[in-house]
């Protein structure tokens, strides 16, 4: 199958832009959807500039050959015909996603590869009965065309072959797959963000401290060691022995599950959603919204080239 050439991405917001990016950098022909024209234009706009930035960086073998083999429309068939493989990347809302399904359920042969991007919904269960055994979970990163990591989540029915294709197939666009198999809320990323969030809210909702304070700490301490020893690892340093008296010490209390917390609530029922409307927590109207992706971007690549030279220089013996 990887040999077949057209991939298409459904839905062209947040994720769906730097996805396509990803599979036509990779030498694929990709049809990016979305119902009105007007995101189409934006999702081209910013692939257009990051792949000049990836070209500078020499990041991107040919930027202009690249950004060609990606494909606009607002026909849901014309961007399915043909494809190998779909991947769903539309708003997190089970109506949505199941519509969506049943219509490719009238079009695609019985053998096209269905992935979702979803962040943490159970997809399996709203996918039709004839999809399950090619229906997979493809969780991407944001954003998706820098960071290597893909969570590749098996369902019920999910063939081997499908699993093994896809792990294929990320690994041809210098990605970094791992398997999750069977069906877990959040995956594992988004459990481990998840945690440190309910933690951010209670520290900042009960005065502790200030939320740039957090940043800054977390910014020079947890996530430079992170980049060398994860999380699991970590605790071999630090030593089983600390790790074991943490979990014995009863004074600690994990943060309980937030209710409607100021800190996240009060901007989103403003409309401040973050970067995408120029303020959220942080304030970022003083600048365009693409040069504001653009500084990021420049600023974690050198995150990521740094991280995947310690991936080739692990600390500790290699399995077999």
């Amino acid at each position: 199958m990887l040999d077949a050439k057209k991939i298409a991405v459904l839905g062209a917001g947040t994720m769906g832009p730097g996805i396509a990016q990803t599979y036509a950098a990779a030498r694929y022909e990709v049809w990016l959807y979305s119902r009105t024209e007007k995101t189409l234009q934006r999702a081209r706009s910013l692939i257009g500039s990051s792949l000049q930035f990836l070209a500078e960086e020499e990041m991107v073998e040919d930027a202009q050959s690249t950004a060609a083999r990606i494909h606009y429309t607002t026909d849901l068939a014309q961007a399915v015909q043909a494809a190998w493989y779909v991947v769903e990347s539309i708003s997190e809302r089970q109506d949505a996603k199941q519509e969506l399904y049943q219509r490719l359920d009238g079009i695609l042969p019985e053998k096209v590869i269905i992935s979702s991007n979803t962040s943490y919904m159970n997809i399996f269960e709203l996918m039709p009965a004839a999809r399950q055994s090619h229906a997979v979970i493809i969780h991407w990163i944001a954003p998706p065309q820098l960071l290597p990591l893909v969570e590749i989540v098996r369902g019920p029915q999910t063939t081997q072959e499908v699993m093994d294709t896809m792990m294929a197939l990320h690994k041809t666009c210098k990605k970094v797959p791992i398997r999750i198999e069977r069906y877990v809320p959040g995956f594992m990323i988004n459990r481990l963000q998840s945690a440190m969030t309910r933690e951010v809210v209670y520290l900042v909702e009960n005065g502790y401290c200030a939320k740039e304070d957090i940043d800054l700490a977390v910014k020079t301490s947890i996530m430079p060691r992170g980049m060398l020893l994860g999380v699991v690892q970590r605790m071999d340093f630090g030593g089983l022995d600390v790790a074991a008296n943490g979990l014995e010490n009863k004074t600690y209390v994990p943060a309980p599950a937030p209710e409607h917390p100021g800190l996240i609530f009060d901007p989103y029922e403003r409309g401040d959603l973050g970067v995408k409307t120029g303020r959220g927590i942080y304030d970022y109207s003083h600048q365009p919204y693409e040069e504001v992706l653009r500084r990021r971007d420049r600023q974690l690549l050198q995150s990521v080239r740094l991280a995947e030279r310690f991936l080739k220089e692990p600390l500790h013996k290699q399995e077999d």
